[in-house]
């Protein structure tokens, strides 16, 4: 089995979950302020203690006293065909990071088509952005916790399959991470593979110019890798191509949910 161990550092103190759904601005490229990222908004709905200076960035950065950089993470490969494991160290990304940095521990989504681990592959979900997206969508740690505060926000999301509602965007709860996309693996090591059908890491995003290999982020030792931002632009940025879809549910993704754009901009199904 695939082992990890990670030093970091915490730098707030943790509190309780939230929901966000919350009335703010859908995924329309134009960026993050009053979109569904901008914490502001979702605190006004929701309660919890504002920003003093309502800035919009400070929820996640923070031009001084940030996490350090240099931390580091220790992922075990799995030796095969009789042959030692392997471990590789990989610096955990924290850009100028003012929230609480998770530690991992969440289960990763395995099946029968796809288990990494077992042909000796790096797979880590935490690696690269997907480590801070997971400091809101735990579904434990408030919005509001941050810049060394506790946060008051209490509304409490889950991962249910029913995500119609409106609770449901705490990802890495129950399940973990084993019951979403696959996140922490390297690109070009599963499209090398034909089992695993995907297309050429040049091709673009349907109906844009952004291509997959740029979506995807480089972890130095280990190599590009999928991660959260692979499919979100969390900023709300002019390469998001979900743009306020009928049901509102725009997520800031990549290309159009529509006729499954986004999901065969990778996928060759008929590989």
């Amino acid at each position: 089995m695939k082992k990890q161990i990670i030093t970091l550092v915490a730098v707030a103190s943790i509190a309780a979950g939230y929901t966000m759904a919350y009335a703010a601005a859908g995924s329309n490229g134009g960026g993050i302020v009053g979109s569904k990222h901008d914490m502001n908004v979702f605190l006004t709905t929701n309660g919890g203690v504002k920003d003093t200076d309502t800035r919009t960035c400070a929820y996640c950065h923070t031009p001084h006293h940030a996490a350090a950089p240099g931390q580091t993470v220790d992922v075990t490969l799995v030796g095969l065909n009789g042959n030692p494991d392997t471990t590789v160290t990989y610096e955990a990304y924290t850009p100028l990071w003012s929230r609480t940095l998770q530690n991992g521990g969440y289960a990763q989504y395995v099946s029968a088509s796809f288990n990494p681990t077992v042909d000796g592959k790096f797979y880590d979900p935490m690696a690269g952005p997907s480590r801070l997206c997971m400091s809101c969508h735990d579904g434990n740690i408030a919005v509001d916790s941050y810049y060394g505060k506790t946060g008051t926000v209490t509304q409490l999301g889950d991962d249910q399959m029913n995500y119609f509602g409106s609770n449901h965007f705490a990802i890495g709860l129950n399940s973990g991470l084993g019951n979403d996309h696959p996140v922490g693996f390297v690109y070009n090591d599963m499209q090398s593979d034909a089992k695993y059908e995907l297309k050429a890491s040049t091709e673009t995003f349907a109906g844009g110019t952004k291509t997959i290999d740029s979506a995807m982020t480089q972890v130095d030792g280990v190599g590009k890798i999928m991660s959260c931002a692979s499919c979100h632009d969390v900023h709300n940025g002019p390469a998001v191509l979900n743009k306020n879809p009928a049901s509102g549910r725009g997520y800031f993704l990549l290309a159009s949910q529509t006729d499954s754009a986004l999901c065969l901009s990778c996928h060759d199904k008929n590989k």
